[in-house]
């Protein structure tokens, strides 16, 4: 409200001086209250191009300020400090405004105007079906959630979406370890690959995987049993029949195991638009298709028995093998033939969330997709950092092969998904995060998550007791917000619009986390300060008023993060 005011004061005033352009105004929090309510260091970008001293500017714009009649409701005062900042104090009046407002503005406080375009495709979590979802994958399925929440929330056009790594060498992988478990129940004597998956979910997969339809398969694992001898490490014959029965140890185990992520990220409150499937985008010819279009275009080209890309054209440091001389595709071919697909699709801005593994990757992706299509910046990638979770000062290690983990579903057990989800998403992704599971655990005003449900439930409370005289005019007359407190918790409302866009465009959730802390605080020192029932009704209906918007937009921020706002605590 200020800031579009002075705004539109300077666009006269330069109009006016005959200068080209100025800054954008921007209004910040004075480091000290005696300064005001909100600053602005705009004469002191201005002095050059015209060509003044910044308090000399400044002096005339604050008397162009005043002299603006809407403005000069804002604002009880206007002052000119230091080398030519302008601090502004702001009126009951213009509180009482931003208030009625967001009053206004409803359940939708905060929220960005819908663009249609450009169509946003976020993918996040994308792992092999072939083990349990661990606390890393946690933290980007919370991750990549809240900021779909969040991007959704601003206005952008996103669709979630889920790519199902369940191709090549890993699954291949997985199907043996889950047909030598399912061998071994049978009393058949085939231990587990040695580069294979060892923990425990894998013998319950096996066990979810026997029947009839496995029976068939017997005769398959019992050659496999005698041609390794005992020896985990020895390859297993290529045969026809002990390839089916890896081929159907393997789709069924991955079918398990991919309900079973569905049914897990759902009761955290992950939901996708989209599971895509890296198999389909070979059996439907898609790759092969897609290599000979960049070898048709000149993107790609043959160099002895392989196929490579140009990505160095497009700032990668070498080339980059499509297929190998054994005429196997590479992972980076199939993930081209996934990002053309998603392209076709009609996204038009691609955001991939990876683990801090694919950093060297992302170079040659953002080439491809600039060489699909035809434009710089269609592919964004966010690197994540890991989770160290401690328990009692001991640090958990995860691996997936050994089944040495911490599963997600452990970790909601321990702590629940409200705090999950809060912990797994309160640091900047690109930040290795240690989660303490002791605190996430306590109902004390130390947990944050705690700490702002509180802050949540106690509004609701105020708002419930209310006596029905006072709930039915909630700010229906002038607002009277007299106290600093009170003020104080207005600018904190006030500035949710501007932290929604911010950590939309910034791409951090950890952002509405921490704004939801702070909001939190100032409730609790305002509820503490002010008291809210039992004093006239004018301060009473806009205490209320205050209490009522507070809720919401606590209740917002909890919903960004995929966090419960409960009623009652």
């Amino acid at each position: 409200m200020l800031t579009e005011r002075v705004s539109k004061v300077v666009e006269e005033w330069a109009a006016a001086e005959g200068w080209d352009e100025v800054p954008s105004v921007e209004l910040g929090r004075p480091a000290e209250e005696a300064h005001g309510d909100y600053a602005t260091p705009l004469c002191l970008q201005m002095a050059k191009q015209a060509r003044r001293a910044p308090r000399v500017l400044a002096e005339a714009l604050r008397e162009r300020l005043l002299a603006d009649e809407e403005l000069s409701r804002l604002v009880d005062k206007i002052e000119v400090a230091g080398p030519g900042f302008l601090n502004f104090t702001l009126s009951g009046q213009a509180y009482a405004t931003v208030m009625a407002q967001m009053l206004e503005q409803g359940d939708e406080v905060g929220r960005g105007v819908l663009q249609a375009e450009p169509r946003v495709n976020l993918e996040f979590v994308s792992v092999n079906p072939n083990g349990p979802l661990h606390v890393g994958h946690g933290r980007y399925a919370a991750y990549g959630d809240s900021l779909r929440r969040l991007l959704d929330f601003s206005g952008s056009n996103v669709s979630a979406e889920f790519y199902i790594n369940d191709y090549g060498r890993q699954m291949d992988r997985f199907g043996k370890s889950v047909a030598a478990r399912y061998a071994q129940s049978q009393g058949i004597d085939l231990p587990v690959p040695e580069d294979g998956y060892q923990g425990d979910y894998v013998r319950d997969t096996a066990a979810a995987v026997g029947g009839e339809d496995a029976e068939r398969w017997l005769a398959a694992l019992r050659q496999v049993a005698g041609a390794v001898s005992g020896a985990a490490g020895a390859e297993w014959p290529d045969d026809a029949d002990v390839a089916g029965a890896v081929a159907f140890f393997r789709n069924r185990g991955c079918s398990l195991m991919l309900e079973e992520m569905k049914a897990e990220l759902a009761a955290f409150g992950v939901l996708f638009d989209c599971w895509f499937s890296e198999t389909t985008l070979h059996e439907s010819g898609r790759l092969e298709r897609v290599i000979d279009e960049l070898l048709g275009s000149g993107e790609a080209y043959r160099d002895g028995d392989a196929i490579w890309l140009r990505t160095t054209s497009r700032g990668d440091d070498k080339d980059r093998v499509l297929i190998r001389s054994n005429e196997q595709p590479t992972y980076f071919a199939a993930d081209i033939a996934y990002h053309e697909d998603k392209l076709e699709r009609g996204f038009d801005h691609l955001i991939n969330i990876w683990g801090a593994d694919h950093h060297g990757y992302v170079p040659r992706m953002k080439a491809a997709v600039e060489i699909l299509s035809g434009r710089s910046g269609a592919l964004e990638v966010i690197i994540g950092q890991l989770v160290n979770l401690l328990d009692e000062g001991e640090l958990k290690q995860m691996s997936t092969r050994r089944g040495e983990m911490v599963t997600l579903s452990e970790l909601v057990e321990a702590i629940g998904v409200d705090a999950a989800r809060f912990f797994l998403v309160m640091r900047s992704q690109d930040q290795t995060l240690d989660l303490d599971i002791g605190l996430a655990r306590k109902h004390s005003q130390d947990n944050p998550v705690y700490y702002v449900q509180y802050a949540h439930a106690r509004i609701a409370s105020i708002l419930r007791n209310a006596p029905a005289e006072l709930s039915a005019v909630i700010g229906s007359g002038p607002g009277v917000f007299a106290s600093g407190y009170e003020r104080q918790l207005i600018k904190r409302l006030e500035g949710f619009s501007t932290v929604i866009q911010d950590a939309a465009e910034r791409r951090a959730p950890h952002r509405i986390a921490g704004y939801a802390q702070e909001l939190a605080a100032d409730f609790h020192v305002f509820y503490k300060r002010c008291r809210v029932i039992g004093v006239d009704p004018a301060k009473a209906s806009s205490r209320l008023a205050l209490c009522l918007v507070s809720k919401r937009v606590i209740g917002r921020c909890l919903d960004l993060l995929g966090v419960s706002a409960p009623e009652s605590m």
